[in-house]
């Protein structure tokens, strides 16, 4: 009689466990919840719903302009009237296929999915002045189909009533140009403007030989945008308030691209 006592006990445990665990808000959300192109998210039927929480999700750490091989520390923030929250981000080239590699950080897991990675929390937090974020590592690919790459993320909102009731969620993208490598810069579409001086001291020359207008970013060897600008058929940017060191040129125009180092000296 003790014995079915005990066993009636444990399976009222086992019941009441599975049933609390999978109303968590937000526990650790399954892969595939991101709102890229194929996917839902927890504000799926039959997951979290009703509520009416405003703010946003973001990113910082990767520049609009990345590098090839380059790794990025990725803070993922929701800023909202939330009480709880967590996340899940991939990322994806143009062809919708998993594009460079997740690392997980601190309160953070990785799983996978139809050929694609995801990072998500490993534990909710609770919001702490109207904000939280959690921290993790993305390293850009050597190449990525079409260029750009496109994070697809969301956050959930939650009330953390223990239950997956009263939560929305929060969702967002952003898209990044990839450059290759340093080593392979150059000459690439060599036909598509000159470039001069390679040393530059005041004035940098652009001269379109195919098109008569694009567009000019300059960026560092990290990848941060320094100067954005449209072109015509001749142009001059004046670098001297720039830092001295190594930039690079990129050129669109023509439906072309070239991507040109020079020094600032």
């Amino acid at each position: 009689m003790k014995i079915k006592s005990l066993s009636v006990s444990f399976s009222l445990f086992v019941i009441w466990y599975v049933l609390t665990g999978s109303m968590r808000d937000p526990n650790n959300p399954p892969t595939a919840r991101t709102g890229a192109p194929g996917e839902t998210t927890c504000g799926a039927s039959g997951c979290h719903s009703g509520g009416t929480y405003t703010g946003s999700v973001t990113i910082s750490g990767v520049p609009d302009t990345i590098v090839a091989n380059q790794s990025y520390t990725v803070n993922l923030t929701n800023t909202s009237n939330a009480i709880r929250a967590g996340f899940e981000l991939t990322c994806l080239d143009n062809s919708n296929a998993k594009c460079g590699t997740l690392s997980t950080g601190s309160g953070t897991s990785l799983g996978t999915a139809g050929g694609r990675q995801y990072v998500r929390q490993s534990t909710p937090k609770n919001l702490s002045n109207g904000s939280i974020s959690w921290s993790f590592t993305w390293k850009a690919p050597a190449s990525i189909t079409g260029n750009t790459a496109t994070f697809y993320f969301v956050s959930l909102a939650a009330n953390g009533n223990g239950k997956n009731t009263g939560d929305n969620v929060l969702i967002a993208t952003k898209s990044v140009v990839l450059l290759p490598t340093v080593a392979s810069h150059e000459p690439g579409d060599a036909g598509l403007a000159n470039v001069y001086p390679s040393a530059v001291k005041d004035f940098l020359h652009i001269d379109l030989l195919k098109g008569a207008a694009g567009r000019l970013t300059v960026f560092d060897p990290q990848g941060k945008v320094i100067v954005q600008t449209t072109l015509v058929q001749n142009n001059q940017l004046d670098i001297s308030g720039l830092g001295k060191g190594i930039l690079f040129a990129r050129i669109e125009s023509d439906g072309k691209l070239l991507v040109k180092k020079f020094i600032v000296e």
